[in-house]
């Protein structure tokens, strides 16, 4: 039998390696062509994976974000939200997930799934987040991390 504790350990040696494309309209003509691998481990949430990449695209002030598990942006039953914006993001009473709370591992992400990302309501700074990869392994060093960059992040604000 299996304790609560090496079920915890268990969960956070899976390493999810993410590929994060930034898809904004509003970003410059090759958005596409713009992108982070990050790896994140299994028992981090939602929030740390927005922190990994607010950093990683050279973000300097905190927005609202969502996170949201299909491309319907409408249904709250597939988003996962800031903290802070829970109540307002409610559509007919169903509430989004929280952000906060939610870990990668309860999302059930395989190899070649994808999600997507809003950072900032306002500007809409979408991204396309694809499962590249989930490995057990044994976490060394800090996580999450940026493990490569390709294409310079565009100005938060011009």
């Amino acid at each position: 039998m299996i304790s609560w504790f090496q079920e915890a350990l268990q969960a956070s040696m899976n390493i999810y390696t993410l590929k994060v494309r930034l898809t904004s309209s509003h970003a410059p003509a090759k958005a596409g062509d713009i992108w982070r691998v990050i790896e994140v481990r299994g028992n981090q949430t939602l929030h740390s994976l927005h922190r990994a990449i607010f950093k990683a695209f050279d973000r300097w002030e905190e927005h609202l974000y969502s996170f949201f598990m299909s491309e319907n942006r409408r249904d709250p039953s597939q988003e996962y939200t800031s903290p802070i914006d829970i109540e307002e993001a409610a559509v007919g009473g169903v509430m989004p997930g929280n952000a906060a709370v939610t870990r990668l591992n309860a999302l059930g992400l395989t190899p070649s799934t994808k999600f997507y990302y809003l950072f900032d309501f306002g500007d809409s700074w979408e991204h396309t987040v694809e499962v590249i990869s989930v490995h057990d392994k044994e976490p060394e060093g800090r996580y999450p991390v940026v493990v490569e960059r390709h294409g310079e992040s565009p100005l938060q604000y011009r």
